[in-house]
C-alpha cells in the first residue's frame, strides 16, 4: 500500500521517494517477451500479435540461430546491426525477433510498438531493418520447391483426379503503395484493375496451398506475361527439369490473363488456362466445365495468397519510405507464411528438415 488518510483526512505518502525513483527505472528496463504475451490473460494474444504459437515461435527461434527458450544465455549476435547503442546490445534478441513479427503482422505503428519494448523509436527503426535483411538472408537460403514425386503423393484426391501432373499453380497479386512524387513512377506503377498505384508479384504455389516460388515486386502497369518473361522463373523451370524435379510434359496452371504458352512449351511443360470464348459467343458446355474445374483448383493459390496478407505490413498501403526493403519484407512474409503452413499441415514441406533439425 503506498498511500493511506491522515487524521484531518488528506493524502500522505508511506514510501520514499527513492524508492518510487528505483520502481520507475525497473519499469523502464522491462521489455516485451514471448513469455508475457503467452501468460495473457487474454487468449491466443502471441498469436494474434506474430501469427505464430509459442511452441512454432520457438522453432522459428532455432532456424534464426537464437535462443528457443527464454533461460539459455545468448552468446553470439547471429545479425549485423546498421546502428548499435545500448538499447539494441540490451534487448534480448527473442525480444526483437517478437518485435519484427508484431510489426509485420499487425503493422503497428513504430512509434506505438517503440513504446511497449522501452526502446526509442530510432532503435525501433535500427532493429526492424537489421532483422528484416537478416530473415532475408536465412530464409533465402531455404528449399522450398518440392520434388515432384513429393507433390504427387501429397495432392488432393479431386486435384489428382483431374490434373495429376500440374505441380504448379500460378497467379500474380498487386500491393498497394503511396502515389510516388515522381510522374514516371506514378505512371509505371498505375494498376488499371485496382485502379490506384500498385507493386505486383508472381507467385506459384502447390496443390495444398504451399508457396513455392515468388518473385520479386514489379510495377502494377506491368502485365502478367511480361512477369513472367522478367521474374526468372523460366530459367527455374529449365533447371527443375534438369534436376528431375520436374519432367517435360508437366503441367503449369494460371488464368487466363498468363498468355505464356509459348514460352511453356519452349521449356517443355504445358500450360493449362480455362478456354477462351472466341467471336463473343455463347461458350460450348465443355468449355464451361473445363472452366469451372479449373477454377475449383486455382482457389489454392487464391487462398495461399489470402494467408500472405494477413501480415498486414503488405495488405496494408505501403508508404514510400519502406520501398526501400519492400522486396525483402515481401519474401519474408511468404517465407513466414510457409512455415506456418509447413508446421500446422499433415503433409511433407522442403522446410521439415530445417524445423526438425
Amino acid at each position: 500500500m503506498l498511500f493511506g488518510q491522515t487524521l484531518h483526512g488528506t493524502t500522505s505518502c508511506f514510501c520514499s521517494v527513492p524508492w518510487l525513483k528505483a520502481q520507475i527505472s525497473t519499469l523502464k528496463k522491462k521489455t516485451l517477451t514471448p513469455e508475457l504475451l503467452e501468460s495473457s490473460e487474454i487468449p491466443k494474444m502471441l498469436e494474434y500479435s506474430t501469427g505464430f504459437t509459442y511452441d512454432r515461435f520457438n522453432q522459428l527461434c532455432t532456424i534464426f540461430g537464437i535462443p528457443n527458450d527464454p533461460h539459455t544465455t545468448q552468446i553470439n549476435v547471429p545479425l549485423n546491426y546498421k546502428r548499435n547503442d545500448w538499447q539494441v546490445a540490451e534487448m534480448p534478441l527473442r525480444s526483437q525477433l517478437l518485435f519484427v513479427l508484431m510489426k509485420l503482422r499487425n503493422n503497428e505503428d513504430l512509434k506505438n510498438l517503440a513504446f511497449r519494448f522501452n526502446i526509442t523509436t530510432q532503435t525501433a527503426s535500427t532493429i526492424f531493418n537489421s532483422w528484416i535483411h537478416y530473415m532475408f538472408d536465412v530464409l533465402g537460403e531455404l528449399p522450398i520447391w518440392p520434388h515432384r514425386d513429393v507433390i504427387a503423393q501429397n495432392m488432393p484426391e479431386t486435384y489428382k483426379a483431374d490434373y495429376p501432373s500440374t505441380f504448379a499453380i500460378l497467379d500474380c497479386t498487386e500491393l498497394k503503395i503511396e502515389r510516388p512524387t515522381s510522374l514516371v513512377l506514378q505512371s509505371q506503377s498505375f494498376s488499371n484493375y485496382k485502379s490506384t498505384n500498385t507493386l505486383k508479384s508472381l507467385v506459384a504455389c502447390d496443390p495444398r496451398g504451399a508457396v513455392i516460388f515468388s518473385s520479386a515486386l514489379f510495377t502494377g502497369s506491368m502485365s502478367d506475361k511480361e512477369i513472367v518473361r522478367q521474374c526468372g522463373i523460366i530459367p527455374l523451370l529449365e533447371q527443375l527439369i534438369e534436376s528431375g524435379y520436374l519432367q517435360r510434359g508437366d503441367g503449369i496452371m494460371a488464368d487466363k490473363g498468363f498468355l505464356i504458352e509459348e514460352e511453356m512449351r519452349a521449356v517443355g511443360l504445358q500450360l493449362n488456362l480455362p478456354p477462351f470464348s472466341r467471336f463473343k459467343r455463347q461458350m460450348p458446355a465443355g468449355d464451361v466445365l473445363v472452366t469451372k474445374r479449373i477454377a475449383k483448383h486455382r482457389v489454392h493459390v487464391e487462398r495461399a495468397i489470402g494467408k500472405i496478407k494477413k501480415f498486414k505490413m503488405v495488405s496494408d498501403k505501403i508508404p514510400n519510405t519502406r520501398l526501400g526493403i519492400i522486396n525483402h519484407i515481401w519474401y519474408v512474409v511468404i517465407l513466414l507464411h510457409d512455415i506456418i503452413t509447413a508446421l500446422t499441415c499433415y503433409f511433407y514441406s522442403p522446410l521439415w528438415g530445417i524445423l526438425s533439425a
